[in-house]
């Protein structure tokens, strides 16, 4: 392991033989070959014994000869990068909740795709002209649509460039109204097919506590999965404190109150994450999900939330 070994000895040349000695003199005297073979064997005994004292030598000196050091590591130079602008950070944070990544366009929960003329043809399409300054995700947050959905319906990606006069197609989405069991319910009605069309990014919205009928106002700032929202006074955010006895996790059926529509929903008051109110008394936004929605971590629905939101619609 990064140690080299020196396993070689150093063999001593061996002794002439008597046949050697006859083919280089050519004498072929047998006296003189006797004496000749006798003083060989001699010599090669004294030789063995050398060689012999010389090979336990060189291996002692094996045994005893210290390791060579083993080479410093290298360092590895990494390029210092600047500390994260926080800034940035909020924005790339933002992008990922404004609108559903395309990689998660296709794992919704089966059978809540909506569908180019879902819900029984209450889907309409109007043109608009592009105008100076308009982006996909503008546009879409114009016509209250998902900027997914707007670019499917164009055929186009982000990438696509607008110009100035531009024609797109906008799909108009129409939500019949649902019978409820009581006044203080909501109408269960699905996320991807319904609700997130009657509270699309950017509108206000009064919300009211089931248990304690308590309400305050919000408004969804972005969110594809579920709808990230933000109380819009400290007023309200006091309001919602109060409700839950402190910012917390737990989950409480809510209903949403948003143009005339009252959607039975599930949320927690727990501040997180970005925000785009700074002046509300709430650090962050929080969570309000409804039928069927999903976390944005993984795209599962959580099933006290799916609970609630059948509460709030007087299913339990």
């Amino acid at each position: 392991n990064g140690q080299d070994t020196d396993n070689a000895g150093t063999p001593l040349p061996a002794g002439r033989s008597s046949q050697a000695a006859e083919k280089e003199t050519g004498t072929g005297e047998t006296a003189a070959a006797g004496e000749e073979t006798a003083a060989n064997e001699q010599t090669q005994k004294e030789q063995a014994a050398v060689t012999g004292d010389d090979a336990s030598a060189v291996e002692q000196t094996q045994k005893e000869r210290p390791a060579p050091p083993k080479a410093a590591p290298v360092e590895q130079k990494t390029e210092e990068k600047p500390p994260a602008d926080p800034v940035q950070k909020a924005t790339d944070t933002a992008a990922a909740h404004k609108t559903q990544p395309a990689a998660k366009t296709d794992v919704r929960p089966a059978g809540k795709q909506p569908a180019a003329d879902s819900g029984g043809g209450n889907v309409t399409y109007i043109t608009y002209k592009v105008q100076r300054g308009d982006t996909f995700w503008l546009i879409a947050q114009k016509f209250g649509l998902p900027m997914t959905e707007l670019l499917a319906a164009n055929k186009m990606t982000e990438n696509t460039i607008l110009y100035e006069g531009m024609v797109l197609t906008i799909p108009q989405h129409q939500v019949p109204e649902k019978t409820t069991p009581g006044p203080q319910y909501g109408e269960l009605l699905d996320w991807w097919t319904e609700a997130q069309y009657l509270w699309p990014i950017g509108t206000n919205a009064r919300v009211t506590d089931l248990a304690t009928g308590k309400t305050f106002t919000v408004k969804r700032s972005y969110g594809a999965f579920h709808a990230d929202v933000e109380p819009l006074t400290a007023a309200d955010s006091a309001t919602m404190k109060a409700i839950w006895g402190g910012w917390s996790w737990a989950t409480r059926p809510v209903v949403v109150e948003v143009n005339g529509r009252r959607i039975a929903a599930s949320s927690h008051a727990m501040p997180h994450s970005i925000q785009t109110i700074t002046d509300n008394g709430f650090d962050g936004h929080f969570c309000i999900h409804f039928l069927n929605s999903t976390r944005h971590s993984d795209n599962q629905m959580q099933p006290d939330h799916q609970e609630n939101v059948r509460r709030a619609a007087g299913l339990m």
